[in-house]
């Protein structure tokens, strides 16, 4: 059986969480759909748990299991997802989030509305501790605001990956997502809003749980700080370069350049301080970037000459944040 609308569980290392995630998905109440449970070689457990859990399944909805035969990370995760899926609207969530019952329902009677033009559509969620607390509703932007390139030039949408559905045919125009990809939220958007649209359900449809960085946050070392700023570069880098490549085949590359070359420059200069192997070097990569502000671009080569400091002031900045949030 063909089933229009595929849910898909995207797993990782998920263990602890994944019981809740995967019953939330087959406890959708809605039209028979294809629900993916789809691990990305978890070493923990989290493949095993989904496969029990899809054995002891019976309902009205197709359950396909499957894993990656080692990790792929996000973008590569997606792909394999896409191309397998069977449904032509695909809803995502990740394996330690949890969808409430009406999620699909809602997400579909949507798509339907605007008889099946629209190719993301995304929704508010409930903010969730790392340990399950409900801490309130994050409102996304209404994407509806957003019809065209030129709103997306002015401004990008504050979204959420974790509440979104896309349909087929992103991937079919603009193809798979670049491997080094470790966020498909804003890539997506942007390919719906040269697309047939998007738009945004007001109303949270997922618990969404935080990754419990504020406890780690105490033992955030300068070392953590190298890595992490290293791996968040090689992210926006990719970012850059995937909104450029789907520009280009939308016909929007001059105005999608445009409007993100100062943030891609910021990104291009701290790629070149990263690699840099001296103080020289990394002073030669701030001169060589003077178009950014260079109270900025000095704090981070600060940040990068002495890592320990960047890390302290991440603890802090953290610590206010959780402290903001209780008040």
């Amino acid at each position: 059986m063909t089933h229009r609308i595929t849910l898909a569980v995207l797993a990782y290392k998920q263990a602890s969480f994944i019981d809740a995630a995967v019953h939330s998905a087959l406890g959708q109440v809605c039209e028979p759909v294809e629900i993916m449970l789809s691990d990305d070689a978890s070493p923990d457990g989290s493949f095993e748990r989904m496969q029990a859990l899809a054995e002891a399944y019976r309902g009205p909805h197709q359950v396909v299991l499957r894993r990656n035969p080692h990790n792929l990370g996000v973008g590569e995760h997606y792909n394999a997802i896409v191309r397998e899926a069977r449904g032509e609207l695909i809803v995502t969530m990740a394996g330690d989030d949890i969808s409430l019952p009406q999620r699909v329902q809602l997400t579909a009677k949507a798509w339907d509305a605007s008889a099946g033009r629209l190719d993301l559509i995304a929704c508010d969620l409930i903010d969730m501790s790392h340990d399950g607390e409900d801490l309130g509703i994050i409102r996304v932007d209404d994407l509806a605001e957003w019809p065209d390139i030129n709103a997306w030039a002015r401004r990008r949408p504050y979204i959420v990956g974790a509440g979104h559905a896309f349909t087929r045919r992103l991937f079919d125009r603009f193809g798979p997502l670049q491997p080094e990809l470790a966020y498909e939220d804003q890539i997506l958007t942007l390919r719906a809003i040269v697309s047939g649209g998007a738009a945004t359900i007001r109303q949270p449809l997922v618990r969404y749980r935080r990754g419990g960085l504020s406890g780690r946050m105490r033992e955030f070392s300068g070392a953590h700080y190298i890595a992490w700023t290293k791996r968040h570069n090689q992210q926006y880098i990719a970012q850059h370069a995937q909104w450029l490549a789907d520009a280009q085949t939308a016909g929007h590359l001059e105005t999608v350049a445009s409007a993100t070359l100062h943030e891609r420059t910021r990104e291009l200069f701290m790629q070149d301080l990263l690699s840099a192997q001296s103080v020289v070097s990394r002073w030669r990569a701030l001169r060589a970037h003077d178009v950014l502000g260079f109270g900025w671009r000095l704090r981070k080569l600060l940040y990068w000459q002495w890592p320990a400091l960047a890390a302290a002031v991440r603890r802090w900045q953290s610590s206010w944040k959780l402290r903001r949030n209780k008040a």
